[in-house]
């Protein structure tokens, strides 16, 4: 093998790996998808490779590294919504985040690391929360 033909092996070997290092989720909304909420469809639904979104105006050079999956209560109406996350944190993979708004709007964030994980199981230790903050939602 030449030096050179050497050098271009090395060189596709590593575009391969950056290649295959974004992150793949399932991408839609509830609103306009009724199969995106729980139960839900991942067979009928798109798939986005993250490292293809945009960079948002706010957190310049961040890259999309994570799925994310989003239930809102808004004004009583439940909404899933699941796509690419950009900021990671400490719970991601663990537990979700349940944030209340104004205006009756409630959420629960949920993050995974690995590819096509924001199903409706996503977090393991998310789930449980998850399911009971969707059933008390319901009952208010």
């Amino acid at each position: 093998m030449s030096p050179t033909s050497g050098l271009l092996t090395i060189c596709l070997c590593l575009l391969g790996i950056s290649a295959t290092s974004a992150i793949m989720c399932y991408h839609c909304n509830s609103e306009y998808d009724p199969q995106c909420a729980d139960p839900f469809v991942k067979y009928d639904l798109g798939i986005k490779n993250c490292s293809y979104e945009n960079e948002l105006d706010h957190l310049p050079n961040v890259q999309a590294t994570l799925c994310r999956k989003t239930t809102q209560k808004v004004y009583g109406e439940i909404r899933v919504w699941r796509g690419c996350g950009y900021v990671r944190d400490k719970r991601d993979d663990k537990e979700c985040m349940k944030r209340s708004g104004t205006h009756d709007v409630q959420a629960l964030y949920c993050s995974c690391t690995t590819d096509l994980c924001n199903t409706a199981t996503n977090v393991n230790a998310g789930v449980g929360i998850a399911l009971a903050v969707i059933a008390i939602w319901t009952l208010i």
